[in-house]
């Protein structure tokens, strides 16, 4: 379901560490790993199986959180070492918005300053992998700037695009500021003045050298998936105009129906899943809307009841979309 988004299989030592630190009995978690080199490429649906199947088998609240707290270096790859040798915890955020794609090649990360504070933002531009795939990711990107920093740092602000758990105390007490969900954007904030810390092994020597490596891997990488990227907004685009179906999006793609067809299968994708995983994210965003109705919301989506609406959106995530809206902004 999210075509052409990746992350570097080295992360899949950390699954492995957390399953040995914890006892934890996934032996066809392991089996699975086994087939990638730390130095090859994981698609983020497999990724999102195996947080999965942890889950299945280490049931717990915030569970995402305690395994991204496992990250080391080689877990990260070059990226991670590359923090390291930087001078300021301000030089690695640019170096990770420069080399992202060599850790996680999903929805692009922006370091925006934002008056006294430091911002990085991921939107859903190529989906939402949900909130286990996502709470992993900001832990371990949390947990590494605190492994980099000479001292104990605490963020301003992290938010979720997801909905949130039953229980947000676990979130805010391992991230020790607010956490919000149902947000428009993945972003984590800092003082800006924390840009300035000094690194504990800084070592700008090293840094050349790794940047020359980083800029090679970075041009070796395979181009971003532009045929993901123009289904998710000809599919938006469809929706809106009201004819969410096959052909439809295939003529605003200039391709015939067999075509599109064609390139999906290629691409192990089904067509009524990408819909129903694009609806479904627009209408968490729509319903954090408070100028939209219900019926607003059962349009947007193009469905011409706002029971049909109802019916897979409780399919979706459980609940009607009247309690999703109570949940917003705890």
């Amino acid at each position: 379901m999210f075509g052409g988004l990746f992350i570097t299989a080295s992360m899949l030592g950390m699954l492995r560490d957390f399953i040995e630190r914890n006892h934890i009995h996934a032996p066809e978690c392991l089996k699975a790993m086994e087939k990638y080199s730390p130095t090859s490429r994981l698609g983020l649906d497999e990724w999102s199986q195996l947080l999965q199947l942890i889950a299945q088998r280490y049931p717990q609240p915030g569970l995402g959180l305690a395994i991204g707290a496992c990250v080391a270096p080689k877990h990260v790859g070059i990226l991670g070492y590359m923090a390291l040798s930087c001078s300021t915890l301000g030089e690695a955020l640019l170096r990770y918005a420069r080399y992202q794609r060599l850790v996680y090649d999903g929805n692009p990360g922006s370091v925006v300053a934002d008056g006294d504070a430091i911002e990085i933002r991921w939107g859903i531009e190529r989906g939402t992998p949900g909130q286990l795939v996502d709470e992993t990711a900001i832990s371990l990107f949390i947990s590494y700037v605190r492994f980099l920093v000479e001292e104990p740092m605490k963020p301003m602000l992290i938010t979720f695009v997801n909905a949130p758990p039953a229980d947000i105390t676990p979130y805010t007490e391992f991230f020790g500021c607010p956490v919000h969900f149902n947000d428009t954007v993945t972003r984590v904030r800092f003082p800006l003045s924390h840009m300035t810390r000094e690194l504990k092994q800084r070592d700008p020597a090293l840094m050349d050298l790794l940047s020359q490596q980083a800029e090679a891997l970075l041009v070796a990488l395979p181009a971003a998936d532009s045929f993901y990227d123009r289904l998710r907004s000809s599919i938006v685009r469809c929706i809106h105009d009201g004819t969410p179906d096959l052909p439809s999006v295939a003529g605003l793609m200039t391709m015939s129906t067999r075509t599109l067809q064609r390139r999906l299968q290629e691409k192990d994708l089904e067509f009524n899943l990408v819909l129903d995983k694009i609806r479904s994210e627009l209408a968490q965003r729509y319903l954090a809307d408070k100028h939209l109705s219900f019926t607003d919301i059962a349009l947007l989506l193009g469905y011409s009841e706002q029971s049909a609406f109802t019916r897979a959106f409780k399919r979706w995530f459980g609940v009607t979309p009247r309690d999703f809206k109570r949940g917003i902004g705890r």
